[in-house]
């Protein structure tokens, strides 16, 4: 996807192999290599992988904006092998590497994680894959929150509470949109639908809730007694081992929708990357932003 813009094709007697094709005789631009070229992908790996590892992702973006200093740095001061530092070079680079490496191809796996959350509505819950993950989050937040020790006894009005809370959040009561919600696009889904998944997802939590604090038999040879024993031996106390166990619970629900997801990223990822290159390259900039920026009267330094 990174490729040099606006480059003259002359090469002076101070190319070597490694910016030389030996085939073609043409310039070789070393950032282009790999493994370092690799490096360029790296954020858009992560966007992809997003709904699997969270905000592990953003470390992603390190090697990505590392690379894409370094190649807009290089253009500047490189036309090709020959030193030539020139600001309006350096500006069409900035310029290709902000929509074709960051802007556009995330704004792709954001399409095609959306697009494949969809898959959700022909569940038994039929809600997108968005929407439970949003409910999710809720009920984490309410874990954490204390709620849920808060209402013990008190089946009905936990449950009361969360619906309520779950609305608010995505919206269904208020006519203004947030930019945040509208984006992960499920205002498509019906409300009663992701009325039912919040108040199924609350009562299970109740119920796991209640046999973690008096476990029968079968709880007690389950995975998830032996990691509320293993919390409480590890010196939490009840409290927080309970809400531990809750969160790891609720998180282990979302694995296969966000698994889906992440396969929709990479799917439009792997749709979108050369149009985009073909789009800003040979469009955007060769076409229309690059003789504009031609006509900037900007002296090489």
């Amino acid at each position: 996807m990174i490729k040099p813009i606006g480059t003259s094709t002359l090469i002076n007697n101070r190319a070597d192999n490694r910016t030389i094709d030996k085939a073609t005789g043409e310039y070789k631009d070393p950032l282009m290599n790999w493994p370092l070229r690799g490096a360029a992908f790296s954020n858009e790996v992560g966007e992809a992988l997003r709904p699997l590892i969270g905000n592990y992702a953003n470390l992603t973006w390190v090697p990505a904006l590392m690379y894409i200093g370094a190649d807009v740095y290089d253009k500047y001061k490189n036309n090709q092998t020959e030193y030539s530092p020139d600001s309006r070079r350096c500006l069409k680079q900035a310029i290709f590497q902000g929509l074709a490496s960051i802007f556009l191809p995330v704004l792709a796996v954001k399409v095609g994680q959306n697009s494949f959350s969809q898959f959700g509505k022909f569940s038994k819950d039929k809600i997108s894959l968005n929407a439970q993950e949003h409910v999710s989050k809720v009920a984490e937040q309410f874990i954490a929150n204390g709620k849920m020790r808060a209402f013990d006894g008190k089946d009905k009005e936990c449950v009361e509470e969360f619906v309520s809370q779950v609305y608010d959040s995505m919206e269904f009561n208020n006519k203004k949109k947030s930019i945040k919600n509208s984006f992960k696009v499920f205002r498509t889904d019906n409300k009663e639908k992701v009325g039912n998944f919040a108040e199924k997802t609350i009562k299970d939590l109740i119920q796991l809730r209640k046999d973690l604090l008096k476990p029968n038999s079968v709880m007690k040879s389950s995975d998830w007694y032996s990691k509320y024993v293993k919390a409480l031996n590890s010196g939490q106390t009840e409290s927080v081992a309970v809400k531990s166990v809750l969160t790891d619970f609720q998180k282990s629900k979302l694995l296969k929708g966000n698994f889906i997801k992440t396969i929709g990223g990479f799917i439009a990822l792997g749709l979108a990357i050369k149009p985009i290159d073909h789009f800003v390259e040979h469009i955007l900039i060769d076409k229309y932003l690059g003789p504009q920026i031609d006509k900037f009267n900007i002296k090489k330094k």
